[in-house]
């Protein structure tokens, strides 16, 4: 599973395959859904953590949208960023063979930097029937 480092957008194992992550690097976001990263898992599933961060300080709100599989799984917005930082991870958990994406829009007006980071454990499914066989 482990990989090399190729850009923003990649999903990267540690030496030992135990741990995944992905970082979106900084991202300008304006007033139309902008893709922030993106990544799809094979036979693994992951559990970990979303991390939303800004960089600009800002009083517009931002859309962040979590879609599975061009799904919609999670909508969430930051409330006026120069007021409220940090801001909580949110727990997820991501199915094997899923394409993840997500999306930021600018609730208020112009462009804002922003991005988003994905630290969690890499598991695998266990084997289903019977060991005898």
């Amino acid at each position: 599973m482990s990989g090399t480092f190729s850009g923003v957008n990649t999903l990267q194992f540690t030496p030992d395959n135990k741990h995944a992550y992905a970082y979106s690097g900084v991202v300008l976001v304006g007033t139309i859904d902008t893709q922030i990263m993106e990544f799809t898992t094979t036979s693994f599933y992951l559990v970990g953590d979303l991390t939303i961060f800004l960089v600009s300080d800002t009083t517009d709100d931002i859309e962040f949208i979590v879609k599975f599989d061009d799904n919609t799984i999670l909508e969430t917005n930051t409330t006026h960023y120069n007021q409220y930082t940090p801001y909580q991870p949110l727990p997820i958990i991501i199915p094997p063979f899923t394409k993840v994406t997500i999306i930021g829009k600018n609730q208020g007006s112009g462009s804002k930097n922003v991005g988003m980071n994905f630290t969690g454990k890499a598991g695998m499914a266990q084997r289903v029937g019977n060991l005898d066989e």
